[in-house]
């Protein structure tokens, strides 16, 4: 009877009796938000056995959590380490309480639809027209009533009809019927009936308007295209004379062709262009076989898919002068050593850090909010992700962010009008920002640094084929140094549900300066790192301990929660046909361009003016 979705008014009291039941077992609370120390009684419950104790948001109704625990537990995996409303059976923060009072006093106050009047039938209101089953003939009039396209028409037939039945001292002196209310007023049944005809006529009337002015509106629009369509051709031919053509060396076979060379763009001294990202490959097809994911080191040659994902790569080169610039980020010249103590004392080892001396980190790039101070109790994939990324690598997502804004905010309207219109409840909630209308791109966007350092000499590293989690559905990868290679695996051929299909294997080659841009959370793919040289040894603190092997992906905060068995399956229909649809079009219609040094250089400044404004101190390095 109540949806979770904040903005739906309250239920009715017909819809609260009946889910009373199912009040009872959710703690979903009804009727007007009490007010003072009674409100915080209203939220605490009786929990419900085999689930989770702590208490939710729901839309300022607070409840309990649907996750199933176990025998010894009392919260489930997202609210083991933090209960941000506390238990369900006990108090609710202060804090926490106003912002649940003032949701649901909100949702309480917001005006129910009118209900538009109750139409009166037809033969009610025109006796005349309505057909006769004792009579085999009708009038002319009533036969034109009761064919009319529209109730305007109906209604001036009926009248017509009802004026001729007049008797003769209530015709006029002409003798012709009138088809005036006032002339056939008398026949009618009751005033309601006259009201009713008014009011018909009223509309008719103003119908006869609208379609004037319609048809003016649409002349003065005819006349704007006519405008726009002459502008663009005198623009066309601007256009054209600012290229030069050059001939083109042709075979007996071929006619001779004229290409356009476009004139060079004139920029200032000093000043590098952006660099356009090229489309390296359009709208393949990743897949999945079940609902989750096979572990196979094996490629298969043939596969009968049970989930199809487009997806979009997208390649390019960091100019020179930006890769040398980011090289000397002060941070990225430490030991391992250094690197190994920024690690969260209970974080996992990863496939990555079992070959040698290897750390890979996250840390936050959300350079919008907490640019240079630690954001409390965020993760991803369960690690630790609350520090910040060094100063200068936030600032290139921060440039990165700031020079494809408009690309971003297109695809961020095309995301939330999708979630609206093509998802259900359940699934605009697994993608989480409340169900994507709190998604803001220029911000979710590439928030997630994922550092891969690895020092000394080794052989060639293989990772495993695997799918990334729902983060990497708008996904960085960046090469500071080493060479690599990455496997992507897709769909080849075009068949029909329940047919076999072949897998076709794409190689991308990256070394320092390659930047790629796609969706790993869409397809299998495999990481192959290149052997590495590195005879100095590392040394723990100095300046001479920088990593053979640097690597920085940047994913976005989007379907965090896909990481979870139950939520990776129960989100694979909107994944498949709603959101890598639309990523993987925007990335090949509108592809991303990469920042210039002088971009990185300006974000790097207003971030540091921005933490000077905060107050806030950056983040101690700690003793190497």
């Amino acid at each position: 009877a109540f949806s979770y979705h904040a903005r739906l008014r309250k239920p009715s009291a017909a819809a609260a009796a009946a889910d009373a039941g199912s009040t009872a077992a959710t703690g979903q609370l009804q009727g007007r938000p009490a007010k003072g120390g009674a409100a915080q009684g209203q939220y605490k419950l009786q929990p419900a056995e085999g689930r989770c104790l702590a208490r939710i948001w729901n839309a300022g109704h607070g409840g309990q959590c649907r996750h199933i625990v176990g025998e010894h537990s009392e919260f489930c995996k997202t609210h083991l380490e933090r209960q941000a409303h506390g238990r369900v059976d006990g108090a609710v923060p202060e804090d926490k309480l106003k912002l649940f009072c003032a949701e649901r006093e909100r949702n309480y106050l917001v005006p129910k639809r009118r209900r538009s009047p109750p139409e009166v039938p037809f033969e009610e209101v025109f006796p005349a027209a309505a057909p006769s089953s004792s009579s085999s003939s009708s009038s002319p009039s009533s036969v034109a009533a009761a064919g009319s396209a529209t109730p305007a028409a109906a209604a001036a037939a009926a009248a017509a009809a009802s004026a001729a039945s007049l008797p003769a001292d209530a015709r006029p002196e002409d003798g012709t019927p009138s088809t005036s209310v006032n002339a056939g007023f008398k026949c009618l049944r009751c005033a309601a009936s006259g009201r009713r005809i008014g009011e018909l006529e009223r509309r008719l009337r103003g119908a006869e308007n609208g379609r004037l002015e319609a048809v003016a509106e649409a002349s003065a629009l005819a006349a704007e295209l006519e405008a726009l369509r002459a502008a663009v051709a005198l623009a066309r031919k601007a256009l054209e004379s600012s290229f030069t053509f050059a001939e083109v060396s042709t075979t007996d076979q071929e006619q001779q062709r004229r290409t356009p060379q476009r004139a060079p763009r004139q920029l200032p001294l000093g000043v590098a262009p952006r660099r356009q990202m090229l489309v390296q490959a359009r709208e393949l097809l990743g897949f999945l076989l079940g609902e989750g994911v096979q572990k196979s080191a094996v490629i298969p040659r043939e596969v009968d898919p049970r989930w199809v994902f487009p997806f979009t790569v997208l390649s390019g080169t960091l100019g020179t002068d930006l890769l040398d610039y980011l090289l000397e980020t002060p941070e990225l010249s430490k030991s391992y050593e250094w690197w190994s103590s920024l690690r969260h004392p209970d974080a996992r080892q990863n496939g990555f850090e079992q070959h040698g001396p290897s750390v890979e980190l996250i840390q936050h790039c959300r350079s919008q909010e907490f640019a240079g101070s630690p954001c409390r109790g965020l993760s991803l994939f369960g690690s630790d992700a609350s520090q910040p990324a060094p100063p200068r690598l936030m600032a290139f997502r921060h440039a990165l962010v700031r020079v494809n804004a408009t690309r971003l905010r297109r695809l961020q309207e095309a995301m939330q009008e999708a979630l609206r219109t093509e998802c259900t409840d359940r699934e605009r909630n697994h993608f989480g920002l409340a169900g994507g209308d709190a998604l803001v791109l220029g911000r979710a966007a590439f928030s997630f640094a994922t550092f891969q350092l690895r020092w000394g000499s080794h052989e060639e590293l293989s990772m495993d084929r695997h799918v990334d989690g729902g983060p990497s559905l708008l996904h960085l990868s960046l090469g500071l140094a080493g060479r690599r290679r990455l496997r992507a695996e897709a769909l080849g051929g075009r068949g029909g549900a329940g047919e076999r299909r072949a897998v076709r294997v794409h190689d991308f080659e990256l070394g320092p300066g390659s930047v790629y841009i796609t969706s790993p959370a869409c397809f299998y793919h495999s990481v192959h790192y290149e052997p590495q040289q590195q005879d100095a040894p590392p040394t723990a603190g100095g300046a001479s301990g920088r990593a053979g092997t640097m690597v920085l992906h940047l994913r976005s905060n989007t379907l965090r929660l896909r990481s979870n068995p139950s939520t990776f399956k129960a989100s694979n229909r909107m994944l498949a046909e709603v959101l890598a649809p639309l990523v993987a079009r925007s990335l090949a219609e509108d592809p991303l361009v990469l920042p210039t040094l002088a971009d990185v250089r300006a974000a790097e400044g207003e971030l540091r003016g921005a933490v000077a404004d905060s107050g806030v101190a950056p983040r101690a390095a700690p003793l190497a």
